[in-house]
């Protein structure tokens, strides 16, 4: 696909899904039920896995813009005023009254940086179908989704399709109705159990490929620190992780995604826009969540050796 000159519109990326206010729990090792032990750290801090790779792409010079909701409580505030903090532009945001924001829990063990994610989601935020407006989500180059309700991010995807913007897309989990957006989808970057429950083929690259094959011309799979694997144009790419003190590997996906955009939006080659979302992702882990650590586009291009 052909991504649209810089002129064309007033954003280079337009974010469509949830946001969240993380509650980080530092632990000396994973609790065993009928447990306790005391935090090593704690924080409070924005999140969500769109709202992060729009701070991580504006905060490199991209022009970004969020589409989404807020509660009305502390939370939301919080949500809210980080994005407009890092001049990500909220314009087509809503605050929903009498609700609040959506929080995950996340334990992250102290000795590997690994974490595990505890979330409830609030029905109340998600975005009707009614409520979409087709400029908001055109007004870029590139529309990130996150696909948590399928409905509207198949209109999104649909509308983004007709007016000739890439749509990118980070989903968890496989549901009924997902081929659908996978054949208007263009970049498909997931965790490595999505193409397997996707396609039922046991070995990652078959079913990688079989991804591919449903619509994105690029599709790839974050594996942590085995790396990262993806089919561009039909040829296969791997790409090794950085090896970097891990503290905490929270957003290191949503960095994954902002560096795979950054790097097809420069224009790079395949590998070379692999190497900076890996470069990316791996640099973010030397701090505590998913924001305060994101890298300068610099010390991700000098990892990676591109630019």
């Amino acid at each position: 696909m052909n991504i649209l000159p810089v002129s064309s519109k007033p954003f280079d990326v337009v974010g469509f899904g949830l946001s969240s206010v993380d509650h980080l729990c530092l632990v000396p090792r994973h609790p065993r039920l009928d447990s306790k032990q005391p935090l090593v750290q704690y924080d409070v801090q924005p999140g969500g896995q769109v709202p992060t790779a729009l701070v991580a792409l504006q905060r490199w010079g991209m022009r970004t813009a969020y589409v989404g909701s807020f509660g009305d409580d502390v939370g939301g505030t919080i949500a809210r005023s980080a994005l407009a903090v890092d001049e990500v532009d909220i314009e087509a945001t809503v605050t929903r009254r009498n609700a609040r924001q959506q929080v995950s829990v996340i334990l992250i063990d102290e000795v590997t940086g690994e974490r595990s994610v505890l979330w409830q989601r609030v029905p109340e935020l998600i975005l009707q179908l009614h409520e979409l407006e087709r400029g908001a989500l055109t007004r870029g180059r590139v529309l990130l989704m996150d696909a948590v309700d399928l409905p509207t991010a198949i209109q999104a995807a649909r509308w983004a399709r007709e007016a000739g913007v890439m749509t990118v897309l980070d989903v968890d989990t496989p549901s009924p109705g997902i081929d659908e957006l996978l054949a208007l989808t263009d970049v498909l970057i997931v965790g490595a159990e999505f193409p397997q429950r996707l396609t039922g083929l046991v070995d990652l690259r078959a079913a990688l490929r079989a991804a591919a094959q449903r619509g994105p011309w690029f599709a790839g799979v974050t594996l942590g620190p085995g790396g990262a694997l993806a089919v561009v144009h039909g040829k296969l790419h791997y790409v090794e992780a950085y090896r970097v003190p891990v503290v905490d590997s929270t957003g290191a996906g949503d960095l994954f995604h902002a560096g795979c955009i950054y790097g097809l939006l420069q224009g790079w080659s395949a590998a070379e826009t692999l190497r900076f979302a890996a470069a990316a992702a791996a640099l973010k882990c030397r701090q505590l969540g998913g924001r305060p650590g994101i890298p300068t586009v610099a010390a991700a291009a000098a990892l990676a050796q591109v630019g």
